[in-house]
């Protein structure tokens, strides 16, 4: 009788054991394992010493930023996971130590113009065509198109009446500028007649730009103040904009 009750305290012992092992493993591999790795992401932080904060339009250094691991629950849309996606960018508020970084953050699609640019809107009136599919941080080529090409073709089309004729000068007057005036600039903004932003629908850009909330009226363009002369100059002499989308 002794001797099984010692068996059973053997028994009962083990057991405990093996729950305690199991138990104090499965605590260890959460912590070490599982939270960190499975339930957590790396993303980028804001460096930031002595309860001082990064201005609003300051460039990011490498120093100025670090990885850390942060549990999924915590995650804000748009994060940034790789330092070089905002190393040379721009803030876009102030920032202080410890702040995850976003994509609405951190100008990180170079929309903010520096101290020698500007942001351009390009009138309605100026525009020989466009695509409507433009969205906001797209990029363009301008090419420039004499104002009056359209008034010239629709005035020599109806003044000639052989069909081969008529084909023939439309084909001529129809020739886009064959030299890009601009290219590689980044659309800031794309705006309908009333103001208002063009996006794919009411939720944003999420239909790879099969639909839209307007029609593309007035684009907002990032341009060299240089450029931007030029440009309105070409505008002063009766020039039209070709707004070609590219990337």
């Amino acid at each position: 009788m002794a001797l099984q009750r010692r068996q059973l305290l053997k028994r009962n012992y083990l057991f405990a054991s093996l729950i305690l092992i199991t138990g104090v493993g499965g605590l260890l591999g959460y912590d070490l394992y599982f939270k960190p790795y499975v339930l957590s992401r790396t993303v980028v932080k804001i460096k930031v010493v002595g309860g001082e904060f990064l201005p609003k339009n300051y460039e990011l250094k490498a120093s100025d930023v670090y990885l850390d691991s942060v549990q999924t629950k915590d995650i804000p849309s748009g994060v940034i996971t790789e330092i070089s996606q905002v190393e040379h960018k721009i803030t876009n508020v102030n920032l202080t130590n410890g702040s995850i970084l976003t994509a609405s953050l951190v100008d990180v699609s170079d929309l903010e113009p520096l101290e020698d640019e500007g942001i351009f809107p390009i009138p309605k009136e100026a525009i020989y065509a466009i695509n409507g599919s433009l969205r906001s941080r797209d990029k363009v080529d301008i090419y420039l198109v004499d104002g009056d090409r359209e008034k010239r073709s629709e005035s020599l089309s109806s003044n000639n009446k052989e069909e081969g004729e008529e084909l023939s000068v439309q084909s001529s007057l129809s020739e886009p500028a064959k030299e890009v005036f601009l290219s590689g600039i980044t659309v800031n903004y794309v705006r309908t007649e009333d103001n208002n932003d063009v996006l794919d629908s009411e939720k944003g850009n999420n239909n790879n730009r099969f639909t839209s909330t307007g029609k593309v009226a007035t684009p907002e363009l990032k341009l060299k103040k240089s450029d931007g002369q030029r440009l309105g100059q070409f505008l002063e002499q009766g020039k039209k904009l070709w707004i070609v989308r590219v990337e």
